[in-house]
């Protein structure tokens, strides 16, 4: 098949590495997979199994950027492309219009959980499918009912199972616990921290991490987190590492993860964290419930609860026979659920169905 997926996105969170690893697993099967991005997307740096005459930048100034539309259309019918798949709402309607000028189908997959538009059902009537990446994104699509409940196909995000090597045991002298997000509210690093306050009263010596960075244009995040540390009198304790691409190695570093996230549409990191074999706090976000879907696989805690957060990280630190366990069984779970594998074989069985149909 010879596909385009389209992403203005201008960084790189869950749904870029989505888009990033089904690429890559498409173009492993035989496929011809082409990338639309905007300029200065470090989408390309991460395309490197792609031909880099299959990756043009484009606008992609906003939803209603018809020039982008005329020029992706024209890239498409020069590629010889047979299905569009748009990866951010503010691309889904240029992708509609380009998929219209270019008589191909148009697939829409949705990241989050945040609602769509109802203008999103005028402007994409013709979409042939919108994949969730998970349970909780469906049912928050079913319920905003943009869409007809046959046009919505779940196929859950996959991980490259072969980039996390198995790790068992305490890493160091001193328990590590860690994060790693984007610095934003919704991420509940406050809680987090508020969380470590509590476990280093109980447990001295304990060290905390976050790895991440502030997106936001003033950098207000980080200088909000970073005023809440020094107000918790955490500054020895707590490690603001910033970003790191190498998120196999940095989880490699934590003996316990912690994701005290508000919402999460999936938990790319949770998974990722499981699949390394670090045993898993996270905040009952319905991402987090549909991958930590039994008690034997983390613990789970209610949102904004700083104390329950801290009994369950104090739980693990003094339960070496419980993180074992957490290990054994995360890992295999992801694994056996959530690969890289299964989800680029549900999509290519997707786009193929909706080609044949024409």
């Amino acid at each position: 098949m010879r596909l385009l997926q389209i992403s203005s996105a201008r960084s790189i969170g869950g749904g870029e590495r989505h888009l990033i690893d089904l690429s890559h697993g498409l173009a492993k099967r035989g496929h011809v997979v082409c990338v639309a991005v905007a300029p200065g997307s470090p989408l390309p740096d991460s395309l490197r199994d792609l031909a880099p005459d299959n990756i043009a930048e484009f606008p992609l100034r906003n939803a209603i950027d018809v020039a982008s539309s005329i020029r992706i259309a024209r890239f498409a019918r020069e590629k010889k492309v047979e299905l569009i798949n748009a990866h951010s709402a503010k691309d889904y309607p240029v992708a509609a219009a380009a998929a219209r000028i270019a008589r191909v189908p148009l697939v829409i997959t949705r990241h989050v959980l945040f609602p769509m538009s109802p203008l999103h059902r005028l402007l994409m009537r013709d979409i042939r499918c919108v994949i969730a990446p998970s349970n909780a994104v469906a049912n928050n699509l079913l319920l905003q009912g943009l869409f007809p409940s046959e046009k919505i196909v779940t196929i859950r995000h996959g991980l490259d199972v072969e980039l996390f090597p198995e790790r068992s045991g305490a890493r160091h002298g001193t328990f590590r616990v860690g994060s790693i997000g984007n610095i934003d509210p919704v991420k509940g690093f406050d809680i987090f921290m508020r969380a470590a306050e509590l476990v280093s009263k109980e447990m001295p010596g304990v060290k905390f991490r976050i790895a991440g960075e502030d997106r936001s244009r003033d950098g207000r995040h980080e200088k909000e987190l970073r005023e809440l540390i020094v107000s918790l009198c955490l500054g020895e304790t707590v490690e603001l590492a910033g970003w790191s691409s190498d998120v196999s190695r940095t989880l490699s570093e934590f003996d316990v993860f912690v994701s005290a996230s508000r919402s999460e549409s999936f938990g790319f990191v949770i998974a990722e964290a499981m699949l390394s074999g670090v045993p898993v706090v996270a905040t009952e976000t319905e991402g987090a419930k549909e991958i930590i879907s039994d008690p034997s696989l983390g613990e789970l805690v209610p949102v904004n609860s700083a104390g329950s957060l801290a009994s369950s990280i104090l739980t693990l630190l003094n339960d070496a026979k419980r993180r074992e366990q957490l290990t054994a069984s995360g890992r295999e779970h992801v694994r056996n659920n959530f690969s890289l594998a299964r989800m680029t074989a549900e999509t290519e069985a997707l786009y193929r169905q909706i080609i044949e149909r024409g």
